[in-house]
Protein backbone atom coordinates (compact mmCIF):
# COMPACT_ATOMS: atom_id res chain seq x y z
CA UNK A 1 0.00 0.00 0.00
CA UNK A 2 1.46 3.35 -0.95
CA UNK A 3 1.97 6.18 1.53
CA UNK A 4 -1.11 8.18 0.47
CA UNK A 5 -3.39 5.16 0.85
CA UNK A 6 -1.87 4.36 4.23
CA UNK A 7 -2.60 7.94 5.28
CA UNK A 8 -6.19 7.60 4.07
CA UNK A 9 -6.66 4.31 5.91
CA UNK A 10 -5.49 5.79 9.21
CA UNK A 11 -7.63 8.89 8.71
CA UNK A 12 -10.69 6.82 7.83
CA UNK A 13 -10.28 4.59 10.87
CA UNK A 14 -9.90 7.63 13.13
CA UNK A 15 -13.09 9.27 11.88
CA UNK A 16 -14.97 6.00 11.68
CA UNK A 17 -14.36 5.24 15.34
CA UNK A 18 -14.98 8.81 16.50
CA UNK A 19 -18.59 8.62 15.25
CA UNK A 20 -18.23 11.87 13.31
CA UNK A 21 -17.93 10.21 9.96
CA UNK A 22 -19.89 7.75 7.85
CA UNK A 23 -18.41 5.24 5.46
CA UNK A 24 -21.51 5.70 3.31
CA UNK A 25 -20.62 9.34 2.58
CA UNK A 26 -17.07 8.45 1.61
CA UNK A 27 -18.30 5.53 -0.50
CA UNK A 28 -20.57 7.90 -2.43
CA UNK A 29 -17.66 10.26 -3.06
CA UNK A 30 -15.43 7.42 -4.22
CA UNK A 31 -18.22 5.81 -6.25
CA UNK A 32 -17.93 2.48 -4.44
CA UNK A 33 -20.06 0.61 -1.92
CA UNK A 34 -19.49 0.86 1.83
CA UNK A 35 -18.64 -2.85 1.71
CA UNK A 36 -15.78 -2.10 -0.69
CA UNK A 37 -14.32 0.35 1.82
CA UNK A 38 -14.70 -2.23 4.58
CA UNK A 39 -12.73 -4.70 2.44
CA UNK A 40 -9.96 -2.11 1.93
CA UNK A 41 -9.80 -1.45 5.67
CA UNK A 42 -9.53 -5.15 6.45
CA UNK A 43 -6.94 -5.41 3.65
CA UNK A 44 -8.92 -8.11 1.84
CA UNK A 45 -8.74 -5.96 -1.27
CA UNK A 46 -7.07 -2.74 -2.42
CA UNK A 47 -8.30 0.22 -4.45
CA UNK A 48 -7.53 0.26 -8.15
CA UNK A 49 -5.68 3.14 -9.80
CA UNK A 50 -8.79 5.27 -10.44
CA UNK A 51 -10.05 4.71 -6.89
CA UNK A 52 -6.62 5.58 -5.51
CA UNK A 53 -6.66 8.86 -7.41
CA UNK A 54 -10.11 9.70 -5.99
CA UNK A 55 -8.86 8.91 -2.48
CA UNK A 56 -5.91 11.23 -3.00
CA UNK A 57 -8.25 13.97 -4.27
CA UNK A 58 -10.46 13.44 -1.22
CA UNK A 59 -7.48 13.79 1.11
CA UNK A 60 -6.33 16.99 -0.55
CA UNK A 61 -9.71 18.74 -0.69
CA UNK A 62 -10.25 21.55 1.81
CA UNK A 63 -12.44 20.81 4.82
Amino acid sequence: MDEELEKWLKLHKFYLYSDSYQTKELANYLRVTPRTIERWISEKNTPNKEQSERIKAYLSKPD
